[in-house]
């Protein structure tokens, strides 16, 4: 029998202590591991346990935070978080995961605690579901952008290796300038490769795939739009407002840093500014409007001198900024000047800020001869502060802020792995997430392990996958805010982007939905609204709130969330250099958005399941083909802790036993591993065999041309017929709608 122990770690690895553990009835420990169940295309799995009991005793109760006493304050140590732990078999670590507490016996014969261990893929899954992406706050390094022309034509220009963020033009109507664009037509949207990263990240992972290396580079540049936030609720931004003024001149001496100390409180609804500190506490993260106004004098003989007049973050006290963080200086001429006519300044600003950041006002003369200057108060000098209700052109804004509430991680990662079959597996140990497409996945058979002395093979089962429905219909989230693509799918008779697979006949008839959650399609546009050449118009994406055939005229908001490629290069077709007009000037170099090839312009990658180049036939074909003819193996083996620690699931497994299970196999799951007791273990293997790949339905098409698009023209469609002994009779059904009999289309 081995030794096992469970110890209890925290968060930086340290050792708090090992459970007393007991061999009663309800243990030992059994465990579970996984990556992926092919009887369910959407699942993913990971390491976890049934649940087992450890005794209530002293040492495990402190251990688990006192959970047994139901007055105790749950707050204290997180009591009732996941335990971070290792599983230690013969004093080797084979797991490490968490523990959680599921419920707590008392009065029995054993009082106990009944725990759960997660390792493996669930270790980072739980913490992902929990992750929002307004809750990262490195995007682009400070979290910070200037919503200006100069910046949005540096990050177009740069990639997902350097920044988090471009800005395509995507046309979603209500332009601000007709047969142009301008800077509030242009909206951030996320790199997914950067997602993925950031919040692996903020999980405290590391992550390692060739999905996004060459020859694969075109896919650093798939990037999420979001349907941004650039408008503030109303009630966010009532209570922001500050405006005070300096109730009587002052005088100062120079070469010091003096915070202006506006005393006359006008306007301080939130109640946000002290007149003690002269500082304004941002109440909530966003960008602030700041307007100032001032007027400085030299208050000696000799001539005038500069005043810079400085806005600053968290400055350190009255007289000295320290490490506060200046936002803006300008420098004012003070003249000799009873009147202080001659060295005032007025300005605005606006500024991306966090709650809880301190705003103040500094001035510093720079006469070396120590003559003082001043400063005239009422309403001469005075500062206005309120939260900006909506982000407009030239703000500063936080790129957080702007992401909606409730875009989790593991949404994105969902649908990251729905659309190309990604496989993962953590090394919990490295803190080290692998991922990749099924197809890329699984190690070469040079690395294979041999389990050939291992397996016996006097009992164990062949299993054919046979849970699914005879049509897998793969398909994007279903658009319901989009009424432009929704009106198209009404007139063309499919659902754009979807694709239907029909498995053999052994299959139950029936349908079966692999759908995304989050993500939609995004359709393209040969876009003539924002070129004065209409020959050279380009091609990028639409997202509209009407059917119809010119862009609406109010922008589109509140939109299903989209994945799409960034591009920013020239568009050559035919001959012909397309053009935009983008801030006032003619540009062949188009920053885009592109789903699949439309009018000439050719996609990195079709990003619709449909067509011979799809994300089915790229992604899926191959594994739909091992499923269709291929099977699993389900036998005992002979497993030690060393192969349970050691166990790779990108590696393939070798037996050479006998013709009727000889070959390669990957792990789909090991259950039941019982380190305690020891014996044989039950693993469920799958075939790994190059079959080739299923057939593409290659008459079920993505988008039409822009012709028949731009005129609302649906292309020509045929009726389905089934044959009926010499007869052809048409397939027709009931409009759930109308109530009408109707042809069914091909």
């Amino acid at each position: 029998m081995n030794e096992v122990i469970i110890r209890i770690i925290d968060t930086t690895n340290n050792v708090e202590g090992d459970l007393d553990l007991a061999s009663y009835n309800d243990f030992p420990l059994a465990i579970n591991k996984g990556i992926v169940n092919l009887d369910n295309l959407k699942e993913r799995t990971g390491t976890y346990t049934k649940s087992f009991k450890v005794p209530n005793t002293r040492n495990n109760a402190s251990l688990l935070s006192n959970v047994d006493n139901i007055n105790s304050r749950k707050d204290y140590r997180k009591a009732l978080n996941r335990k971070p732990c290792i599983i230690l078999v013969n004093d080797s670590p084979i797991e490490k995961g968490f523990v959680q507490v599921s419920k707590v016996y008392n009065g029995l014969k054993v009082e106990s605690f009944e725990l759960v261990f997660y390792g493996n893929n669930i270790d980072w899954v739980k913490s992902a579901a929990e992750l929002q992406l307004n809750q990262i706050t490195t995007w682009e390094g400070n979290n910070q952008q200037n919503y200006t022309k100069v910046n949005i034509n540096a990050l177009n220009l740069s990639d997902s290796d350097s920044h988090d963020i471009a800005y395509p033009y995507i046309n979603r109507g209500g332009n601000s300038i007709k047969q142009s664009t301008d800077v509030t037509d242009y909206r951030p949207v996320f790199y997914l490769k950067n997602i993925i990263s950031k919040c692996f990240e903020e999980l405290g992972y590391q992550t390692q795939t060739s999905f996004f290396n060459s020859p694969n580079d075109h896919l650093k540049k798939l990037v999420c739009d979001f349907d941004l936030k650039f408008t503030e609720e109303e009630t966010d931004t009532t209570d922001t407002f500050l405006e005070t003024y300096l109730s009587s001149n002052q005088v100062k001496t120079p070469l010091i840093n003096h915070r202006v100390p506006y005393d006359s409180d006008v306007s301080n609804v939130g109640n946000h500014y002290s007149t003690s500190t002269f500082e304004y506490t941002v109440p909530s993260d966003g960008s602030y409007f700041i307007k100032y106004q001032i007027a400085v004098r030299h208050e000696g003989p000799g001539g005038g001198q500069n005043v810079d007049f400085k806005i600053v973050k968290n400055g350190q006290s009255i007289n000295s900024i320290g490490s506060g963080v200046v936002l803006q200086t300008v420098e004012l001429n003070a003249p000799i000047d009873s009147t202080f006519t001659g060295g005032g300044r007025a300005g605005q600003t606006t500024e991306a800020l966090l709650q809880n950041d301190k705003i103040s006002i500094y001035v510093r003369g720079d006469n070396h001869l120590s003559i003082p200057f001043g400063i005239k108060g009422n309403e001469f000098t005075y500062i206005q502060i309120t939260k900006k209700a909506e982000i407009e052109k030239n703000d500063a804004f936080l790129i957080s802020k702007t992401i909606p509430d409730n875009i989790k991680f593991l949404d994105i990662l969902n649908d990251f792995t729905r659309m190309f079959n990604i496989y993962y597996w953590t090394d919990v140990k490295s803190k080290t997430v692998y991922f990749d497409t099924r197809n890329d996945f699984f190690k070469s058979e040079s690395t294979a392990i041999d389990w050939s002395d291992k397996v016996n093979v006097n009992t164990y089962e062949v299993d054919y996958v046979s849970s699914y429905k005879r049509t897998l219909n793969f398909a994007y989230n279903p658009v319901n805010k989009d009424n432009w693509l929704k009106g198209w799918q009404d007139e063309n008779k499919r659902i754009y982007a979807s694709f239907n697979f029909v498995l053999t006949d052994r299959f139950a008839e029936g349908n079966q939905k692999i759908q995304l959650d989050s993500f939609s399609a995004t359709y393209g546009i040969k876009d003539t609204s924002v070129v004065e050449n209409t020959s050279q118009a380009p091609v990028t994406l639409q997202i509209w709130n009407d059917f119809e055939n010119t862009p609406p005229e109010t922008r589109t908001t509140n939109y299903n969330f989209r994945i799409y490629f960034f591009q920013n290069k020239v568009q050559t077709v035919s001959g012909i250099t397309n053009q935009i007009k983008a801030f006032g000037s003619n540009t062949n170099t188009i920053p885009y958005g592109i789903f699949e090839d439309y009018e000439g312009v050719i996609s990195p990658q079709n990003l619709s399941f449909t067509g011979a180049d799809g994300l089915f036939s790229t992604y899926y074909s191959k594994m739909l083909k091992n499923i269709e003819e291929g099977g699993r193996l389900i036998a005992f083996f002979d497993l030690t802790s060393t192969d349970i620690e050691n166990l790779d699931f990108r590696k393939l497994i070798y037996l050479d036993n006998n013709d009727n299970i000889k070959g390669y196999y990957f792990v789909e799951s090991v259950i039941d591993y019982k380190p305690v007791q020891g014996g044989l273990t039950k693993v469920s293997l799958f075939k790994f065999e190059n079959i080739g790949s299923v057939d593409i339905d290659t008459t079920q098409t993505g988008n039409n041309s822009g012709i028949i698009d731009n005129s609302n023209t649906p292309p020509l469609l045929f009726p389905i017929y089934v044959q009926d002994g010499n007869q052809l009779i048409e397939v027709v059904i009931e409009n759930p709608t109308t109530g009408l009999i109707e042809p069914v289309f091909r």
